[in-house]
């Protein structure tokens, strides 16, 4: 488990909502990730080989500075974002057998779960990571990631890209489908797949530790004692 990791238990569903409206809130023009994409990206981080510092998630999911001033606001909003990475974590525990996947509708008409924004928000996770997910020969690692690359559409955009078809659709709508069944299972192994990793070899640090009085990482300008240095703190 890394070591940022805390698990204090599940959220309501009501708090849930309450971080939901908050995400697709004007404050944050538009650009705010979206609950699915959300749980996507933190099942990555927390799942990661390397400690991915707060601030670097918490910039992806903001997409831009919100127009929040009320310091109460702030306190509720970060209050809702970090008890949903606590959630997530918990989500882990139990042999996985709480990982719920929250998936939003195709579209409006179509109530077949889409995959694409989870699977999309997991591979900006493991994006983060300064550890080399992918590595040659790592065939293990690759197979279970297999799943999560194929519904974010990544091996038939890439094909198209080429002026290639990636397979006959009967086939490629099968292996979506088997794809779905198996993603909650190869999302909790890549989890135990690393958490195995961290045991044997510790992983080791690649870019100097961001000091308190250095400039946050996050890009503000500010100190980082000043900014995601400090507890729940928004910019």
């Amino acid at each position: 488990m890394n070591s940022h990791m805390q698990a204090t238990g599940p959220m309501t569903e009501e708090q849930i909502k309450q971080l939901e409206t908050w995400l697709v809130s004007p404050v944050f023009k538009g650009k705010a990730m979206p609950l699915d994409k959300l749980q996507g990206l933190l099942c990555a981080v927390v799942s990661s080989p390397d400690v991915i510092p707060a601030s670097r998630w918490i910039a992806e999911v903001l997409g831009t500075k919100p127009t929040i001033e009320s310091e109460a606001q702030i306190n509720e909003f970060m209050g809702l974002l970090m008890g949903f990475y606590n959630h997530v974590v918990s989500q882990f525990m139990d042999d996985g057998q709480h990982l719920n996947l929250m998936l939003k509708a195709e579209s409006q008409g179509d109530e077949r779960d889409s995959y694409q924004s989870w699977c999309d928000g997991y591979i900006l996770g493991w994006s983060l990571s300064k550890q080399e997910w992918m590595t040659p020969g790592n065939e293990p690692l690759k197979k279970l990631t297999f799943p999560i690359l194929l519904l974010s559409g990544a091996f038939k955009e890439d094909a198209e890209n080429r002026g290639e078809e990636f397979m006959p659709p009967d086939e490629y709508e099968k292996l979506v489908l088997e794809c779905m069944a198996v993603l909650p299972d190869s999302v909790f192994k890549i989890y135990n797949y690393w958490l195995a990793q961290r045991k044997h070899s510790p992983v080791k640090r690649d870019t100097p530790k961001v000091g308190r009085n250095d400039t946050c990482p996050c890009g503000s300008g500010k100190k980082y004692k000043q900014c995601c240095g400090q507890s729940r703190t928004l910019h």
